[in-house]
């Protein structure tokens, strides 16, 4: 498909399937790879769907998946920061973009049982949403998934702790919203060789995973970033991600 090497956030997606970006802030306080200040993830937001092509909708997104038959975009967010509602969620609206939301559960447990002083005092990486507030997301349309329950590195667990991290959070997940977790996010797109998430769910991962069509490797899917600082890039990027997309299709 492409020379680039594979952690390069240039080299999008399989042609013919959805292009996945992910992001942890949307913060002007935050340094990140992933971490936008709110101008440029409007900014962002513009660039990719004026040349990228439209948001898919987080709702229809599992196993069995169909992608459109044109370049699409899908939005996910990992790990449940409150600022994913107060500063990101106003941007999306104004496009009318809905995400997955990938929480690491225990945290969101955590938050609701800090008091609010203490909550308003926490920088902005250790403040996470509480279930009420990830509530307000769900009404929205966006939709609530799983990322562990206390975001280790699976690599290091044995394999029943790993099974516990990511089917505990599936469990939680459902208990809150009601509906089964149809996907999953993997902390730091570290993936571990015996790997916990059942097939019942899809797998998305970070720049370490190959392109490849997401039947062919449904826990493993690719996702890419907007680079931070590089603004002047993103318009070059989203062209060639919506090349990508043609491919050898």
């Amino acid at each position: 498909m492409t020379g680039l090497p594979l952690a390069a956030p240039a080299l999008g997606s399989a042609p013919g399937w959805p292009l996945v970006l992910y992001f942890h802030h949307v913060n002007p306080l935050v340094r990140h790879y992933t971490a936008l200040h709110p101008d440029d993830f409007r900014r962002g937001l513009e660039t990719v769907l004026e040349q990228v092509g439209p948001a898919v909708e987080p709702r229809t997104v599992g196993p069995g998946f169909r992608p459109p038959d044109a370049p699409s975009v899908l939005i996910t967010f990992d790990d449940g920061y409150r600022d994913t509602l107060t500063l990101a969620a106003p941007v999306l609206a104004e496009f009318d973009v809905r995400v997955l939301l990938f929480c690491t559960t225990e945290r969101l447990d955590r938050a609701g049982t800090t008091p609010p002083r203490e909550r308003a005092a926490l920088p902005p990486r250790q403040s996470y949403l509480d279930w009420t507030e990830a509530g307000r997301l769900a009404a929205a349309g966006h939709v609530l998934s799983a990322h562990t329950r206390t975001h280790p590195k699976l690599t290091e667990l044995d394999p029943a702790d790993a099974e516990r991290e990511v089917h505990g959070a599936l469990h939680d997940v459902a208990g809150r919203t009601g509906q089964p977790a149809a996907t999953f996010a993997y902390p730091y797109g570290l993936i571990p060789a015996l790997n916990p998430v059942p097939p019942t769910v899809l797998g998305f991962g970070t720049v370490k995973s190959a392109p490849e069509p997401w039947p062919e490797r449904p826990l493993d899917i690719r996702r890419t970033y907007l680079p931070v600082g590089e603004t002047d890039r993103w318009s070059a990027l989203a062209a060639e991600w919506r090349e990508q997309w043609y491919g050898s299709r």
